[in-house]
């Protein structure tokens, strides 16, 4: 190869190095724990174990803890901004930085947390149950949106013998729900479950008429989740979710 074209392809190399550095965000944004400020409450943040961070355009928002990128990922949902390119949670007993997509939390008031959100992170989930205990609980990070999120809707619902009333329920995809579920007429504990969204688990809606309340975190569309009772499987309603399925079909 003469020297020109050497030269050449060099020059094209580092141009594309160039460009996929600065389109791929930093693999682990810095925090300087005792210095850097919470971008949602304004404090300093006091533990590296608690801390965490999200990117956006090449931007790191740091905070003092889950609880509070929680309540700032929720507000720029609902302002309609677009979401954070990354997000990172100091591992408990590590401090290291790991990716929502792997994290595990634990939702405890057994032990202290910064600004008492009672959220601990885990790389592991198998490391979070050993630490777990009883009442506690573990989620993901979608779980852990819909336990600690921001509510935009509420819905208030009926359960009888023959099924829900509204008998249809109408959501926008990227919505929290909280459901108010209440019994009327019934003669026996019911145990109903949402198809399609397994994550949301079984729901017992006492014959009493006592209410039970559960959210629901609308991240699939669909035109038709049936609601059904456990015991036989009988369709008592249906939960109607519109929405892209793709960010493409999103940008139409």
């Amino acid at each position: 190869m003469k020297l020109g074209q050497f030269d050449t392809l060099l020059f094209v190399l580092l141009l594309l190095m160039g460009f996929v550095c600065g389109c791929v965000p930093d693999s682990e944004p810095d925090i300087a724990v005792g210095m850097d400020a919470c971008a949602s409450c304004g404090m300093v943040i006091p533990e590296a174990n608690q801390a965490c961070a999200f990117t956006v355009d090449r931007d790191t928002h740091t905070f003092c803890s889950s609880g509070c990128l929680v309540k700032e990922y929720e507000a720029r949902r609902q302002a309609g901004m677009p979401p954070p390119d990354a997000l990172f949670f100091a591992d408990y007993e590590t401090g290291v930085l790991i990716r929502e997509n792997v994290a595990t939390f634990l939702l405890t008031n057994r032990v202290p947390t910064v600004m008492r959100w009672g959220i601990l992170n885990f790389a592991d989930h198998e490391r979070a149950a050993a630490f777990q205990e009883a009442g506690e609980i573990l989620v993901d990070w979608p779980g852990l949106r819909s336990v600690r999120g921001e509510v935009d809707r509420v819905l208030e619902v009926i359960l009888t013998p023959s099924g829900l009333v509204p008998e249809v329920l109408e959501l926008d995809k990227g919505q929290l729900v909280e459901w108010t579920i209440r019994g009327q007429s019934l003669l026996e504990d019911t145990t109903i479950a949402l198809r399609g969204y397994e994550d949301l688990g079984e729901i017992v809606v006492p014959a009493s008429g006592v209410a039970v309340t559960t959210r629901l975190l609308t991240v699939r569309p669909g035109e038709g989740f049936p609601i059904v009772r456990v015991d036989d499987g009988a369709v008592l309603g249906q939960v109607r979710i519109r929405g892209a399925h793709t960010a493409d079909e999103a940008a139409l």
